[in-house]
């Protein structure tokens, strides 16, 4: 090879390696930009990967092809200038570049019963002096959004009724997000850190009684969800079709501290929040609330100012950016406003015709809309989520029966979360087991009661820990699908127990009334039913709530006679269940931990069973004693 010749293969092989590195980053499928693919230089060769666990070689076959390793069925990746096209069984699916570099989120250490909690669980989950000592009234977040470097800016008002006396307090921030300064009275206060906790010293003591205001200076790049765990939450970065920012904050269970300043704690609702959002003026912001205020700033930004008038978890408060389509309409004077991307805007109006039976539904069996003065918004997102008077129903595409079941279950929390709201993680059944629960109403009422037992048979429950978590350290990281499948069945349960729709329907409207805007304990949600129901549920809910014990009806028979008692309960269990004897109707039984019996003519051992439809329970077939 002559001396030009050598030069130009090495010009072209530095070339070829030029844009092969240009093609490393991260990926988002567009038909579900939740997916995301990573490729990366390694060793002068590319690796691809979608869980960032396993990078599969990729082989070059000629220009900017290449073909992924032992995938089946075969594909081969074709890169372009913005976006990586993947060509498999037959179909083209376009994934955009959404950041240069391979980028698989992975959550932090994960506490929970197995893994043990720390001192920063106790600090992130336990009501402690430094936290009680004071009530937040009222937030104003003010934050500019920088999508180009998934980056934020900003500051919270913190507005406060004095508890107690103090000098010190804690607020919480990630400690990946730096505080620029801590200002009172146009004074900078000394702080300490301690993992995400944030110590405030003031210059005096401030007194019982008094109300006052703070506020913090931040910025950094908040935490990015790792998708593989639940309840790992922060900020998704996405775009859409024509190359747009399409960004969402999710946080439950993290927690709201991951991208803003704030008293982290469940137990502690400001009473109203003003929420300031700056993004570039090629997209929206739609936070929770009404907008109260839209600016078109220098730098082609542009600041919508939404205001809360309700009390609101901290972890509902949120941002929407994107280019959105809207339209709007009215339940009564109820304001109903739809957000979507404007290639599913007809389906957003599909999706809008049956939100007002949904609503008349829930209003029905919960009481009336908690959020008049905020109004009602659905708005398209990354993921689903029920914040309030906000929600996110993730993407407007799909199954169009799992769009509905995600809508009935979002909304929903506008009841059970959102106005009725846990005061500590350990009590999540509280939300996700009611929510689910309507989820089978509505079906009950779109299809009928038997289709809705259908529905509830599929929630299998695993039963590998108790419902109830332990409280005190924001214990979110347990068996969670329980707190839904098996929480909507115990719910159901309830429901069977009391033999009397009427009565089980008013006690959830009077929880929704009588504990409106509060933060309410499972203890308290307990007290309330059985006092209601003037019965004794204590058995009943510590069962189901606190052990992973399935009750058993044990029975065996003797002639006519039906010997029957409760296995595998708790001391005191008596919950009444219902049996077939006859195969012709269902009656009731009222086991207890002893046996007990009942003599029947028609007591046959091919048509005696239990209703396990109706109650979550197991029958078990013991010897004559």
């Amino acid at each position: 090879m002559n001396i030009r010749m050598m030069i130009l293969f090495l010009l072209l092989a530095q070339f070829a390696k030029a844009q092969q590195s240009s093609f490393a980053g991260t990926y988002q499928f567009n038909l579900n930009p939740i997916r995301i693919f990573a490729v990366k230089e390694e060793n002068d060769s590319l690796r691809f990967s979608e869980n960032g666990k396993n990078f599969l070689t990729m082989f070059p076959l000629g220009g900017n092809k290449y073909r992924i390793d032992v995938v089946k069925p075969e594909a081969i990746v074709e890169f372009t200038k913005s976006k990586m096209i993947v060509h498999q069984g037959g179909g083209d699916y376009d994934c955009l570049k959404i950041w240069d570099m391979p980028n698989f989120p992975k959550a932090k250490r994960i506490p929970n019963r197995k893994n043990g909690f720390t001192r920063a669980d106790t600090l992130r989950g336990k009501l402690s002096p430094l936290r009680s000592c004071y009530d937040v009234i009222y937030y104003h977040l003010t934050v500019e959004v920088f999508p180009a470097t998934h980056t934020l800016q900003g500051n919270t008002l913190i507005r406060f009724n004095t508890v107690s006396p103090f000098r010190e307090l804690q607020v919480d921030l990630y400690e990946n997000m730096p505080i620029d300064s801590i200002i009172y009275k146009g004074q900078s206060l000394k702080y300490t850190r301690e993992f995400d906790a944030v110590f405030v010293q003031f210059p005096a003591l401030i007194p019982k009684g008094s109300k006052d205001e703070f506020r913090v200076y931040y910025h950094g790049q908040p935490q990015e969800p790792d998708m593989t765990v639940g309840m790992n939450g922060g900020v998704l970065w996405r775009k859409d079709t024509s190359g747009k920012t399409f960004a969402q904050v999710v946080m439950q269970g993290s927690g709201a501290s991951l991208w803003w300043p704030n008293k982290d704690h469940l137990s502690d609702e400001s009473d109203s929040t003003l929420i300031s959002v700056i993004v570039p003026d090629d997209v929206q912001n739609i936070s929770n609330g009404r907008l109260r205020n839209k600016v078109n700033l220098p730098g082609n930004r542009t600041l919508t100012e939404w205001f809360v008038s309700y009390p609101i978890n901290n972890y509902n408060v949120t941002f929407n950016i994107g280019d959105y389509a809207h339209f709007s309409d009215t339940y009564g004077d109820l304001t109903l406003d739809y957000y979507c991307l404007p290639t599913h805007l007809e389906r957003a109006r599909w999706l809008s015709t049956k939100v007002k039976p949904m609503l008349e539904q829930f209003e029905k069996h919960f009481g009336p809309y908690p959020f008049k003065r905020d109004g009602f918004k659905l708005i398209e997102t990354l993921h689903a989520m029920e914040h309030q008077s906000a929600v996110a129903l993730g993407g407007f595409y799909g199954d169009t029966t799992e769009l509905m079941r995600l809508m009935w279950h979002e909304v929903a929390h506008e009841w059970w979360g959102n106005n009725v709201s846990m005061k500590d993680f350990a009590d999540f059944w509280l939300h996700e087991g009611f929510a689910t629960y309507a989820e089978k109403m509505m079906v009950e009422y779109k299809d009928g009661y038997e289709a809705a037992l259908k529905a509830l048979e599929r929630e299998k429950a695993d039963n590998k820990e108790p419902m109830i978590g332990e409280y005190d350290v924001n214990h979110v990281f347990y068996n969670l699908y329980d707190v839904y499948s098996k929480g909507c069945r115990v719910i159901h349960t309830l429901r069977s127990v009391l033999n009397n729709d009427t009565l089980f329907f008013d006690i959830l409207r009077g929880i929704q009334k009588d504990f409106a805007c509060k933060t309410v304990t499972t203890q308290e949600i307990e007290t309330y039913i059985s006092k209601k129901a003037n019965m004794d549920l204590r058995a009943f809910f510590d069962q189901y709530l606190r052990t992973i014990k399935v009750p058993e009806l044990a029975y065996y028979m003797e002639g006519n006679e039906l010997h029957y008692k409760w296995n595998n309960t708790v001391p005191g269990f008596k919950m009444p269940v219902k049996v077939m004897l006859d195969n012709e109707m269902y009656v009731f039984l009222y086991p207890e931990n002893d046996w007990k019996s009942i003599t029947t003519k028609y007591l046959k051992e091919k048509s005696f069973k239990v209703d396990k439809d109706n109650f979550y329970v197991e029958l078990k077939k013991e010897k004559a004693r």
